[in-house]
């Protein structure tokens, strides 16, 4: 009884079901914290849906932004100010907002406008 508890306890886990729900559905929570840990990349692309594109970082917050504000900052954005979790930055006359969400305590995702 006790080597049934720990094998599904361990399977259990293992699949990330415990994680919050996604904010796409075409990307399973394994998916995304698989590739958040493995990827050597600053912020990892995870899925583009409905006009956006999602990233997933496990960096720290602060690391993370500066990262996007890099990322930004590359592609001619200037950053401009920061309310709650959303990033606000400026091309030209254009303006856009990149909202951060604390998916779990290890992981942050990205939502980027399409084309960005």
């Amino acid at each position: 009884m006790a080597v049934l508890l720990i094998i599904c306890v361990n399977v259990a886990l293992s699949t990330k079901f415990h994680y919050p729900d996604l904010p796409f559905p075409n990307k399973t929570k394994q998916e995304v914290a698989d590739l958040a840990t493995a990827s050597q990349l600053p912020l990892s692309k995870v899925t583009q849906q409905d006009g956006y594109v999602w990233f997933v970082t496990d960096d720290a917050l602060d690391q993370a932004v500066t990262s996007l504000k890099h990322r930004m900052t590359k592609n001619g954005w200037n950053y401009v100010d920061q309310e709650g979790s959303g990033y606000f930055f400026e091309k030209d006359s254009e303006k856009v907002v990149i909202v951060c969400e604390q998916w779990t305590s290890n992981y942050l995702l990205f939502q980027l406008p399409l084309g960005l």
